[in-house]
């Protein structure tokens, strides 16, 4: 499984402290998911569109809340538990499998006749 590791871009705030990471976390994959969080920097629309305007504060605050929360996936990918992308995947890829099998009986049963 991977996982998207994101990197900070800009600067740190003045203080330099740790934990006061201040840069933006855009990764330049903007698309925005279901749930309205980017998913490639995982901020809302409203923090995407005000981040220069936020304090030094808030964006520290955002920061720390998706390196988090990019821990709590890592940690699950530990586990060994697969992820809902890779469920959703196969998931498809039985779809697809199901719909094939389905034509192939049905032509079968053309070939066969009735019988």
């Amino acid at each position: 499984m991977s996982i998207i590791k994101f990197k900070l871009g800009g600067r740190k705030s003045k203080d330099g402290a740790a934990g006061k990471d201040t840069r933006n976390p855009c990764i330049g994959l903007c698309r925005f998911g279901g749930q309205g969080a980017c998913l490639g920097c995982h901020r809302t629309k409203a923090e995407v569109k005000g981040w220069k305007r936020l304090s030094d504060a808030a964006k520290a605050a955002i920061n720390e809340r998706i390196r988090q929360g990019m821990q709590a996936v890592s940690a699950t990918a530990a586990d060994g538990k697969p992820s809902r992308k890779r469920l959703r995947k196969l998931d498809r890829k039985i779809g697809k499998l199901e719909a094939k099998l389905a034509a192939l009986r049905a032509e079968r049963d053309t070939m066969a006749g009735p019988g």
